[in-house]
């Protein structure tokens, strides 16, 4: 509604030059006389009333069907004011009765526009028989011609107004469903990610016995074969890594619908970086990994945030599930943006499937392998803070999954 009154007080702008350029035609050229100190009131008022709802539309952020109504019940009175003083009903631009009509029809429910039809048709009726006669119309023989001619003109700008304005407000309204279906679509990723939370805080607390059995008899192992040395360091890794398992599902089950501990902690992009794969690489000591940071130093401090983390690690863990030897990361930020080029070099992806990734809960991995959930994490997360995330075959092989973030978000 906002921008429709935008578009109604530009047309009024229109209407009120192309008034004025036919009075004036009317009134020098050909000669025929009408009252024109109440037609120049009519038309200031009209301008100055213009002009004050222009200034309250750049301020006001939203706008009222009440307001918009009243605007064009305006147009409408102000349009039989100068009707009234210019021959009433044979004046060829009365045919702008039916602008409010069709911009109310566009833009109001149907209570308002058939208020607002019955007071255009109301006054064009009235019009007819009462109304200030023109002088010396009668003495010009080519009356009726001129007469034609106005309403050729009338319409012309009639039918121009109309095309180009009600095309406009069609445009509006078609993004407008286009950002409600975009919201429904948000809606239900929300509510997807929403319950797979409430699931993982579920399972965390769930899986936590059959992982303390496994450390127990893996300790017990231990010390079973304690003269097999290989052995031995196999089942320490083991334990490792079952502590590593029981600390995230701790943070998972602490945490889950709060606001992480270690959030809101400022640090620099750089050293934020290193953090993140040191402590990556602990959880996957067998991996491949380059890292380049490219950007300005000292660099700009953001507030960590453990979703964002969560979600480079995922992309991170896919990129080695997926590499044949290694995989690269670039870093590069300035004061605008933080990207993220993360690469590998296994075998790529099919076409399809890049298309769907991040989309919906698909995967590319063996069932025991992965669900497909970490893709679709991570773009929640990224189109969270406002960022993307791109994923592309490489022309060497691989696939390279490009994360792009607004400093802005990050920062805040």
């Amino acid at each position: 509604m906002h921008l429709n009154l935008g578009y109604l007080l530009l047309i009024r702008l229109f209407a009120i030059g192309g008034q004025i350029l036919a009075l004036s035609y009317m009134y020098f050229y050909i000669g025929i006389h009408f009252p024109v100190k109440p037609v120049i009131l009519i038309i200031t008022l009209l301008s100055m009333f213009t002009a004050f709802s222009w200034l309250g539309y750049r301020d006001s952020k939203e706008i009222t069907d009440r307001v918009f109504v009243t605007q064009l019940m305006i147009d409408v009175f102000a349009l039989s004011c100068l009707i009234y003083f210019t021959g009433g009903s044979i004046n060829p631009f009365i045919s702008l009765f039916i602008l409010p009509i069709i911009f109310s029809a566009a833009s109001l429910r149907p209570a308002y526009t058939s208020v607002l039809t019955l007071a255009a048709v109301s006054s064009y009726t009235v019009l007819m028989f009462f109304h200030v006669p023109l002088d010396n119309v009668h003495i010009h023989q080519d009356g009726t011609q001129m007469h034609l001619w106005g309403m050729w003109f009338g319409f012309i700008l009639t039918a121009g107004l109309v095309a180009y304005f009600v095309s406009r407000i069609g445009r509006t309204l078609r993004e407008r469903d286009r950002a409600l279906a975009e919201a429904r679509e948000n809606a239900l990723h929300a509510e997807q990610i929403l319950s797979l939370g409430t699931l993982a805080a579920g399972t965390a607390h769930e899986l936590g016995t059959p992982l303390a059995t496994v450390a127990i008899l893996a300790k017990e192992l231990e010390h079973e074969y304690e003269d097999q040395q290989e052995l031995v360091n196999d089942l320490k890794l083991l334990r490792q890594q079952v502590d590593n398992c029981k600390q995230i599902l701790s943070r998972m089950a602490d945490n889950a619908g709060q606001v992480q501990a270690n959030s809101g902690h400022a640090i620099a992009v750089d050293n934020y970086l290193d953090k993140l794969i040191a402590e990556w690489r602990n959880s996957r000591p067998g991996a491949q990994i380059t890292t380049d940071w490219q950007g300005s130093l000292p660099a700009p401090d953001i507030i960590v945030d453990q979703t964002l983390t969560h979600a480079i690690v995922n992309i991170l863990n896919n990129a080695v599930d997926h590499a044949s030897r290694e995989v690269e990361v670039v870093g590069r930020w300035d004061k605008q943006k933080l990207e993220l080029k993360i690469c590998d070099d296994g075998k790529g992806m099919e076409r399809a499937l890049i298309d769907k990734l991040g989309e919906n809960i698909i995967s590319t991995k063996l069932p025991e392998k992965g669900m497909g959930l970490g893709l679709f994490l991570a773009k929640s997360t990224f189109n969270r803070f406002g960022g993307t995330l791109q994923i592309h075959n490489r022309d060497t092989g691989g696939t390279r999954v490009l994360i792009e973030l607004p400093m802005g978000s990050l920062t805040i």
